[in-house]
């Protein structure tokens, strides 16, 4: 027997479905006829550059020694005084094995010593503990930024504080033995290496690292600088083995620019630069020099005296000018208007209506632009990060219902 409340259901589905219909035909209707896009408003730094690629100029000497074999006694960028020690020169080829023997020796000097006071004082090795996480986010600072230069002197300490942690548990007899018996090799190996040390003849920074351009790209190629002279610029052969001292604290980069942007730099007297890779941080620098125009171009020499041990391994170098740099919220382009009363603003989602939002505008780029608010506004009409600004819609007025 079939039930009487069929042919009802069936009604209701067809009355539901209808409903559906005509709900989902208005709400396209109103989004085809007036779309409303937004976005949230966030804060962001944009920055006006000039793009410029050229050459790092210092007073650098280099060093070389025909002895067979040479241990170096500097890291990169280290400043060593005068008659301080560069290098030691060994007649013999198998001396460098004796002196990593050494090395090995006395760093298990040092990991035995922190054995034994770690018998006399329970603290050291959390002392320590802390000295060795230090280390690891130091390191990590270091690899995250992309400066694998300053990584590699973390490394050193890293490695030596986690040898002295990872020692052998012992008595304190058998490590103060095992101390005399290390004592003695050293002592023994120290005998066997009859080198000649190589002294600074003056005080500078220390570069392990040679490029044939230390005796061309001097302060005296800098006086007659031409963007011609810049262009034929080559390295020459460079025999040294034993690196080379950079004398003083001023360094100087040297670019070819278009006339028009060189005059500009010179007007400022001072610019913000930053290289593209090897250094991240912003320099200031001063304008030294800009030549007499050629085809157009003109060479303009910048200086600094600061950051000379970071940037010993820079030569050839993209970098950017920093001209201006914009801080705003930044909002679409499509997003701002204007008000009858000829004011610049957005509108913003208020509830179920629209908000005008009064700004100035700081930054226009491609797409988006940067704006502050604008002066004046009361509490209710400034514009606020997260705020949510409507990008794209039909004709629009404060207060008017959107949703």
């Amino acid at each position: 027997m079939k039930s009487s409340s069929t042919p009802i259901f069936k009604i209701l589905s067809v009355v539901v479905l209808a409903a559906a219909v005509v709900y989902f035909a208005v709400q396209a209707y109103r989004y085809f006829s007036d779309p409303i896009n937004t976005t949230l408003v966030y804060a962001s730094v944009e920055e006006q550059t000039i793009e410029i690629s050229g050459y790092l100029v210092r007073e650098e000497e280099t060093f070389h020694s025909d002895a067979a074999t040479l241990g170096h006694s500097l890291s990169e960028g280290e400043r060593v005084g005068k008659n301080q020690t560069m290098a030691t020169a060994y007649p013999d080829s198998g001396a460098l094995t004796r002196v990593e023997q050494l090395e090995a020796l006395q760093l298990r000097l040092e990991q035995l010593s922190f054995s034994l006071i770690s018998y006399l004082d329970p603290d050291a090795a959390l002392k320590l503990d802390t000295s060795i996480t230090g280390d690891i986010l130091t390191l990590r600072q270091s690899l995250t930024g992309g400066d694998y230069t300053a990584a590699e002197g973390d490394i050193a300490p890293l490695k030596a504080a986690v040898l002295k942690r990872d020692h052998p548990y012992a008595s304190q007899e058998e490590i103060q033995t095992e101390i005399k018996s290390v004592e003695g090799q050293i002592k023994s190996l120290e005998a066997s290496l009859s080198g000649t040390t190589v002294t600074a003849r003056a005080s500078g920074t220390y570069s392990a690292v040679c490029d044939g351009y230390e005796t061309v790209l001097t302060k005296a190629f800098l006086e007659d600088v031409t963007p011609g002279k810049l262009a034929r610029l080559r390295p020459v052969d460079e025999q040294s083995n034993m690196g080379k001292l950079i004398y003083g604290d001023t360094w100087y980069y040297v670019v070819t620019l278009p006339e028009e942007q060189a005059s500009y730099l010179k007007s400022q007297g001072a610019v913000t630069l930053r290289f593209a890779k090897g250094f991240d941080q912003n320099i200031r620098m001063q304008v030294v020099s800009v030549s007499a125009p050629e085809d157009g171009q003109a060479a303009v020499t910048l200086s600094c005296r600061k950051y000379l041990a970071q940037t010993t391994l820079l030569r050839h170098q993209a970098a950017d000018v920093i001209l201006r740099t914009y801080e705003g919220l930044r909002v679409p382009s499509n997003a701002l208007r204007v008000s009858e009363e000829g004011v610049t603003g957005v509108y913003c989602v208020d509830g179920s209506t629209a908000a005008f939002r009064p700004v100035t505008v700081l930054y226009q780029g491609q797409g988006y632009a940067l704006v502050h608010a604008a002066d004046g506004a009361s509490d209710t009409q400034t514009l606020r990060v997260g705020d949510e600004v409507i990008a794209t819609a039909g004709a629009l007025s404060d207060g008017k219902v959107i949703r």
